[in-house]
């Protein structure tokens, strides 16, 4: 074959070394990013304001600040069960500077109780590593003549639909805490879903609903005040931060326990050495001091799990909460 000649030929063997060259540059560039990363913002998606993962979100930003020198920024994104968060990070630029604190609700609940689901957070999203346990409480008005949850169970069956609870978003934790007691005792009472549970303490202290559960850091403050009673937490164990409150084991349903946690997410298909960047930085993250101590300050207890130790626990999530899930009568509810 002859090279080309004359003057189209020698334009189009130009155009061609310089369409080999601009791809050389680009592959080159794309290496020395990927070597510098970061060298931008990085943004971490987390639920509305107030929240778990929020303030998850704000404890580990000045932490992953310093130790990847770039500003990490805190976006709040609400609404849905953390599935509109998730959705927005799952379908991001898999290149590292958007990330996601997400967690039960949004990981494993939302693959289990939603018929659509716009991502598949076993493929779409890559466990960077675990953050913290979420110990839940659950709280009754003080309208409703009860002291414990035992009293208000028999309340509860002695007005039937007559009594609402509120949770953090249908499909959440917050709800299905309180349906699987509802299974299980057989009563009768209205699902109310807000946007955060923090949205539906209000309501709870006016009387609007009769029940909650939510994490102990929001239900805490409002019981000592005597705004809201304190009648139980949802774990296997008391928790450290109410260790006289009981569990609902203890009050009557032996093997209940629910505890919601949260991890740091991102994009499935980073590169391989952004994501270690990024474990790495959590990780230091979590073993600091002043880490630890702002999430023990607000009742949640750090979860130092690897990337890879967190995608086996979510395997493991998801098996425990599909069989609650039927027991609550809620696959593919939504």
């Amino acid at each position: 074959m002859f090279p080309l000649m004359g003057q189209d030929g020698i334009f189009m063997n130009r155009i061609a070394v310089l369409a080999l060259g601009a791809a050389w540059l680009a592959s080159l560039a794309g290496a020395v990013d990927a070597q510098m990363y970061p060298t931008r913002p990085i943004h971490i998606v987390v639920a509305e304001p107030g929240t778990q993962s929020d303030a998850m979100g704000r404890a580990i930003a000045p932490s992953l600040m310093r130790m990847l020198g770039q500003p990490v920024v805190i976006e709040n994104q609400g609404g849905a069960g953390g599935t509109i968060a998730a959705q927005r990070v799952a379908q991001a630029r898999a290149d590292g500077y958007t990330l996601l604190i997400g967690g039960v609700n949004n990981v494993v609940l939302a693959t289990l109780v939603r018929t659509k689901l716009s991502y598949a957070p076993a493929t779409d999203l890559l466990p960077l590593g675990g953050i913290a346990r979420v110990p839940y409480g659950i709280a009754i008005t003080r309208t409703i003549p009860a002291a414990n949850l035992t009293e208000f169970f028999t309340y509860a069956r002695a007005h039937p639909g007559e009594l609402s609870f509120g949770s953090s978003g249908t499909g959440s934790s917050s709800q299905l805490a309180i349906e699987l007691l509802k299974a299980r005792l057989g009563l009768d009472m209205l699902h109310v879903p807000y946007r955060g549970t923090t949205s539906a303490l209000p309501d709870l202290i006016g009387g609007r609903i009769q029940l909650m559960a939510s994490d102990l850091s929001l239900l805490l403050p409002q019981a000592k005040a005597g705004r809201i009673r304190l009648v139980a937490v949802t774990g296997a164990h008391r928790a450290e931060a109410s260790p006289d409150t009981p569990t609902v084991a203890e009050q009557g349903v032996p093997g209940y326990a629910i505890e919601p946690w949260y991890g740091l997410f991102a994009p499935a298909g980073i590169p391989r050495d952004v994501e270690d960047t990024l474990s790495r930085a959590l990780a230091d993250a979590l073993r600091s001091d002043d880490v630890r101590r702002q999430l023990l300050a607000q009742g949640y207890e750090p979860l130092l799990l690897s990337g890879e130790a967190l995608r086996g626990f979510a395997v493991e999530e998801t098996a425990k909460y599909s069989d609650l899930i039927d027991v609550a009568g809620l696959r593919n509810s939504q």
